[in-house]
């Protein structure tokens, strides 16, 4: 109790506007403070000590209850911080490979291949780190830019518990913010505008490396962009789940992502020979970002995925339909493109300095 509280006390003990409780709590302090005023008495008495030795005595008591309850914190926290530590490694790690920690960095891999073009997490370099009630997962981002790995940098994701409660990147000039949000992509039969971007691209050099994204004037089926599309540097493809052509507005596009897959497999010993039976491994994505889109939707900028409305349209049609490309290449290359019946729309995306 602080001195000025008991003060206050003291005074309405006096005044007799205390509670019986109260009343009661005081006279038990006051007696222990008679206590203790009486062996203080006896103790000056019978040995002999003065008021300065007493004072000296009273400053060595009090800095060995100090010394004593700081070692009580002390020894609290060396218990307790284990005991935490060892509850969340638990928390995240029961369940060997389907464990919470395994599966929030698996929809961490999924949703950027699913919702970013071409933008891939390095599986080898992923870090984790646990704290009480929290985990840090650190993840090393790279596109695949002429079917080489290009680094842009690192994400880090923080979870309290089954929560993200930070994003962080050492690559995007505002961090995960709506404001970052572009729109690449417009399906064919969408009641929404998209500027062309072929002007930009023909005022660079014909050399110099870029990314595009392409909006075609209907629906394909992968054998059919395999077929129509073949030698170009496709790495991402925008796929119809239905809810794309209900986009009418900015909003919709800053509330909901466009959703693809990669065309070529990361992994180096398939990069080149993808087959086209890509079915189930989309279903089985959209599986995942439908259970866990709570994390799927915290990890990125969007606030409405849809994912339950997009997997049941998918599962229903039985066949995967796209309607937009990303592709890789030189501005020479790319602006082939605009001679295609096929191409609606292109925009620029990332600039590569040769």
């Amino acid at each position: 109790m602080r001195k000025d509280e008991l003060k206050q006390l003291l005074q309405k003990y006096q005044n007799g506007t205390l509670s019986k409780e109260e009343e009661q709590k005081i006279e038990e302090l006051l007696e222990s403070f008679d206590a203790y005023n009486e062996f203080l008495n006896e103790t000056l008495h019978d040995e002999g000590l003065k008021e300065a030795d007493l004072a000296k005595m009273m400053k060595k008591a009090q800095q060995k209850f100090f010394f004593r309850n700081t070692l009580l914190v002390l020894s609290l926290i060396l218990v307790i911080v284990p005991l935490l530590t060892m509850f969340t490694f638990v928390y995240y790690g029961w369940g060997r490979e389907h464990n919470r920690g395994n599966e929030f960095i698996e929809t961490t891999r999924t949703v950027s291949e699913m919702t970013v073009p071409n933008v891939y997490v390095d599986y080898d370099t992923v870090d984790d780190e646990i704290k009480p009630f929290t985990m840090t997962v650190t993840t090393d981002k790279y596109k695949l830019i002429n079917d080489k790995k290009s680094y842009i940098g690192k994400d880090t994701y923080k979870l309290f518990l089954n929560d993200v409660f930070a994003k962080e990147s050492n690559y995007r000039a505002i961090g995960y913010s709506i404001h970052h949000i572009g729109i690449n992509f417009i399906h064919p039969k969408a009641k929404y505008f998209l500027p062309d971007e072929r002007t930009k691209i023909k005022s660079l050099p014909g050399d110099w490396p870029i990314e595009i994204y392409i909006s075609l004037d209907r629906t394909y089926s992968l054998k059919e962009i395999n077929e129509k599309f073949k030698g170009y540097n496709m790495t991402w493809l925008a796929l119809d789940t239905g809810v794309e052509e209900q986009m009418r507005n900015d909003l919709d596009f800053i509330q909901t992502p466009a959703i693809g897959f990669p065309y070529k497999k990361v992994h180096v010993d398939s990069i080149f020979n993808r087959s086209f039976t890509d079915y189930e491994e989309v279903v089985k994505g959209l599986e995942l970002l439908n259970k866990n889109e709570k994390w799927a939707t915290q990890l990125t900028e969007y606030k409405d995925l849809k994912m339950a409305e997009r997997l049941k349209w998918v599962k229903k049609h039985k066949e995967l339909k796209v309607y937009g490309i990303a592709i890789t290449g030189t501005a020479e290359d790319v602006l082939s493109l605009e001679k295609m019946k096929e191409v609606n729309v292109i925009r620029l995306g990332q600039i590569n300095l040769p």
